[in-house]
């Protein structure tokens, strides 16, 4: 009796120090969907079979979850590499306003999807590619590889994936909280196809299939000759890897029950490492495989074919699709669509490329419509390469070109391109065709210039000004190497922050 009068006192000088403090901290999480996003890094957005598909039987995981929900056909991120692209579908920002132009920070403060999911209440996660700067994002649970970095050996195997999601599932069903969570794969990012790894410790299983070159269907990008199948096939190979995680996570899912109240997002960060696609502004470089479930407001095989949406668009939609006011930034919610209804204003993208590490800056433009697409490269001055070209199939392409002088001038073009280019989409989808010296799209290359003159005032773009002297060499090449030396400064001053925080952009 003694004992329990001393609990029952005890408890009374808590409630007398925290007061209404315990109230606070007992209040139940509002009901709201929960959130889980798969992003596949560098996969091209015709690669799942419900897309195309790269073989047969690619992706049965992928297609199965695009049976379930609605697929857009006309989707697009904004960058083509990972950590801006990433930065900018969480931030609803543009590179240029986040701050994450290259393999560098968020500006510290802006608002992130998982910080304002977490602040309402949610339960937020990440396995997979890491996103730093936890100051950021503000993971609730996040998965550390006990290794030093090497991503040839992680991120590819899909039972750590299955681990780690059915935890995360149970904890947020103990804890009655919403979740969020977001799975990113490694894959079909270079290396390709590859089994197990060699070197301790090991996180890469071989992909349930692999694929032989005959078996593969080309792309329109890229040519057809063996070395460039060979390549694409072990691409393919580690596509399906990438579907044997999604198909682990959306298992787990659900077996914990929770898959009615789940909005499930599916896409890939950009396009595929080949070239004309990954590192470019080119519809294939930033196209990607949406795919949105939502049972019971998501209609089943649901295809959007007309509306252009942009992944700057996803934050504000899944704010206001889980009864969150969206932030003020350079999107806008594309929930109208899910709901099957129409939108205005949905006829064009913006894509853009900065840098990476700063002094490799090669930045470009471009805005995309259904029908056209036209792309600044205020670095192209017919001397300057683009150095991001390489890799087997590449390679095949040049041993092509001494005896094929169509395949010569597009070697030629992917090195040196011009300032501005222009293709007609409706006859040449892949851009293989610079048409910006055709007087019969002249009307057609004067509206697109136009509106994306618009967008880079409105989004307060560094590159208006050299948009403007697009004609003037001397001011482009100015641009580019004042760009370059401040991108490097940038750079630079991260390195105490890096190595602080023991990880590198």
């Amino acid at each position: 009796m003694k004992r329990i009068v001393l609990i029952i006192l005890a408890a009374v000088v808590v409630f007398a120090l925290v007061g209404e403090g315990v109230y606070g901290q007992l209040s139940a999480p509002v009901k709201r969907p929960n959130i889980l996003m798969i992003v596949a890094d560098d996969m091209n957005w015709d690669s799942p079979g419900c897309f195309g598909g790269g073989a047969d039987d690619i992706t049965p995981n992928i297609d199965k979850l695009a049976s379930e929900g609605m697929r857009f056909l006309h989707a697009y991120v904004n960058v083509s590499i990972c950590t801006p692209s990433r930065s900018a579908m969480l931030t609803g920002l543009y590179p240029h306003n986040n701050g994450a132009e290259g393999f560098q920070r968020i500006h510290p403060g802006t608002p992130t999807l998982p910080a304002l999911l977490n602040e309402a209440g949610y339960m937020c996660g990440t396995v997979g590619k890491p996103l730093s700067q936890e100051e950021i994002f503000r993971w609730s649970v996040a998965y550390r590889w006990p290794g030093a970095g090497d991503e040839d050996r992680w991120g590819r195997d899909p039972a750590v994936y299955r681990v780690f999601c059915k935890r995360f599932f149970k904890m947020a069903k103990t804890a009655h909280q919403p979740f969020f969570l977001m799975a990113s794969s490694h894959d079909p990012h270079h290396p390709f196809g590859k089994g197990r790894a060699t070197r301790e410790p090991n996180e890469r299983a071989a992909s349930s299939r692999a694929f032989r070159a005959e078996e593969v269907r080309l792309p329109g990008l890229l040519p057809d000759l063996p070395g460039v199948r060979k390549e694409f096939a072990a691409y393919c190979t580690s596509v399906r890897r990438l579907d044997d995680m999604a198909g682990a996570v959306l298992d787990e899912l659900e077996k914990a029950g929770l898959a009615a109240e789940t909005i499930v997002v599916f896409l890939s960060d950009h396009g595929m490492p080949f070239p004309g696609a990954k590192m470019n502004c080119y519809p294939d470089s930033v196209r990607t495989p949406l795919v949105i479930r939502w049972g019971g407001k998501v209609k089943r095989g649901a295809v959007d074919r007309s509306h252009m949406v942009s992944m700057i668009d996803l934050q504000p939609t899944l704010l206001e699709a889980v009864g969150l006011e969206p932030m003020k930034s350079d999107g806008r919610s594309f929930l109208p669509l899910l709901r099957g209804e129409r939108q205005e204003g949905r006829d064009a993208i913006f894509a853009q490329f900065y840098h990476i590490h700063g002094k490799d800056a090669l930045p470009m433009r471009s805005v995309i419509a259904r029908d056209a697409a036209y792309v600044f490269n205020p670095w192209s001055n017919g001397e300057r390469q683009f150095t991001r070209l390489g890799g087997p199939a590449f390679a095949a392409m040049v041993n092509a070109a001494e005896n094929d002088p169509a395949m010569a001038a597009r070697i030629k073009h992917l090195r040196l391109r011009t300032v501005e280019e222009f293709f007609d989409l409706s006859k040449d989808p892949n851009c293989l065709s610079n048409l910006i010296g055709s007087d019969d799209h002249k009307a057609q290359i004067e509206a697109l210039r136009t509106k994306l003159r618009k967008w880079m005032a409105e989004t307060r773009d560094p590159a208006l000004e050299a948009f403007d002297k697009r004609d003037q060499p001397e001011a482009l090449d100015q641009f580019v190497q004042d760009y370059r030396s401040a991108a490097q400064k940038v750079k630079d001053a991260l390195r105490s922050y890096e190595k602080r925080k023991g990880y590198r952009f």
